[in-house]
């Protein structure tokens, strides 16, 4: 992105540019893999293993082909006679409309756009690194398993660090806040090369994250009618980046796009702390010495259940412009790049007035113009997910190869509501600082269901 106007945009197999633009190949994408496993001890095994794993992201969408000259944004300046006329009746005559005059018909058609250029007012494009690699995920796990009757118990730990995962930042031609750069005056970084040059969106490969998890499981295989899983997770989940289709819905980028590691990094959108899940499974003893109409009542039952539970998702609180004017504070009257995060406090530490605000334990208040808030992001978690289904069988035997099965299936058999925050800013207001429904916690997960009855008969042959 330096130099003059010239070298601003390469084009492919044009003027001198490399037919691929100066993107560099990457060589170095080999995925190794390794594992053991060794008996320590009768009914004893430790396992292990390590293997890295490359991934492209789903960022082409977002880069190359729609900048100018191959997209060109175009609107008509001005109005059909109609369009004028139903205009004016509606909003009334004060619409500063321009005519088009007679020629614009749908026979004419539009008129022709005309191409934006590196000197365009108000031109914007994506930008991608030269040195972009693939996404790569190292993986790694130690697992301590023992095996005793019936039933096995495990403990293991598990890693996966993110490396190089793509990034789109959302404009890297913002000015920059005041409290990194102790500018006094600041300006768009790539002023002086394109003075007309907007929003530049920047495709990178930079981003990382770390997974760290203890997994625990204890299964009891089939043994008189019974059989038992449960699994119980604590991990924690560390980014600095979101997903594709996601920036800016935390304030993700926003704040200082020149600093993402030092801005960014929190914990992950995915980040679980604590989880359990657990099935049961029982063949009821009963009917076992009946005849007849006793055993065709009371035998071939089976019961059956599965447990969830959860702790919440993270969420972040975000600038609204109800909060002092600004969506994007840290840029202040000079830009809109996005919402931004204010600064956060424990409850009751922050100050009074001036748009502060108390919700999930916290005080959030606009921090001041040109610096980015305190807030990192995803602080917040919200409320806990839990879910308990039921099931009953009844086997019929016709003959030897055919029987009749009647499942009755409860979901969500306790008809517990499980409440989230969307960690979205355009559908989640109980997010958006200042908002009148900030900090009320009013949808529910998306996985979650009210109570719900099945009844099933099937023919198993």
């Amino acid at each position: 992105m330096n130099g003059d106007a010239s070298t601003a945009l390469k084009v492919a197999g044009q003027g001198g540019v490399s037919n691929t633009a100066g993107i560099q190949t990457d060589y170095t994408n080999i995925a190794p893999r390794i594992g053991f496993s060794a008996q320590i001890a009768p009914g004893t095994v430790l396992r292990g293993g390590f293997g890295l794993s490359f991934f492209p992201g789903n960022y082409t969408s977002n880069a190359d082909l729609k900048n100018a000259p191959f997209v060109s944004v175009y609107s008509p300046g001005c109005q059909s006679h109609l369009a004028i006329q139903i205009q004016n009746a509606v909003a009334g005559s004060n619409q500063n409309l321009v005519d088009c005059g007679a020629d614009m018909t749908f026979a004419a058609g539009l008129p022709t756009p005309i191409a934006q250029t590196l000197n365009s007012t108000a031109l914007s494009f994506y930008a991608e690194d030269p040195k972009f690699k693939s996404g790569v995920a190292e993986q790694f796990n130690l697992l301590l398993e023992k095996a005793f009757g019936p039933n096995v118990v495990s403990v293991g730990y598990v890693g996966v660090l993110g490396r190089h995962l793509p990034e789109t930042i959302n404009d890297i031609n913002e000015p920059a806040p005041n409290n990194f750069t102790k500018s006094t005056a600041p300006g768009r970084p790539l002023a002086a090369v394109l003075p007309g040059l907007n929003g530049v969106d920047w495709l990178a490969s930079e981003g990382v994250s770390n997974y760290n998890g203890l997994q625990t499981s204890f299964q009891r295989r089939y043994t008189n009618g019974l059989t038992i899983s449960a699994n119980y997770t604590y991990a924690h989940a560390l980014s600095d980046v979101v997903g594709m289709s996601e920036e800016g819905q935390e304030g993700w980028s926003d704040g200082d796009p020149a600093h993402i590691r030092q801005t960014e990094y929190g914990n992950a959108d995915n980040d679980i702390r604590h989880r359990f899940a657990g099935t049961v499974t029982y063949a009821l003893p009963f009917g076992k010495g009946l005849t007849g109409a006793k055993k065709l009542l009371m035998g071939g039952w089976q019961t059956n259940a599965i447990l969830a539970w959860q702790t919440g998702k993270p969420f972040t609180i975000v600038n609204n412009g109800n909060d002092g004017g600004y969506n994007n504070r840290s840029h202040g009257v000079a830009i809109n790049g996005g919402v931004d995060r204010p600064d956060m406090y424990a409850a009751g530490a922050g100050p009074q007035g001036d748009g502060c605000l108390t919700a999930f334990n916290h005080d959030f208040c606009p921090q001041a113009i040109g610096t980015v808030g305190s807030e990192a992001r995803n602080p917040l978690y919200g409320p806990h997910f839990r879910h308990l289904d039921m099931s009953f069988f009844k086997d019929v035997p016709i003959k030897e190869s055919l029987k009749v099965q009647f499942r009755t299936e409860i979901f969500n058999i306790s008809n517990t509501p499980n409440y989230y925050v969307n960690n979205n800013v355009n559908s989640s207001p109980a997010t958006l600082l200042g908002n009148g429904s900030f900090g009320k916690v009013l949808g529910t997960d998306p996985v979650y269901t009210p109570r719900q009855f099945q009844f099933v008969l099937k023919i198993l042959f």
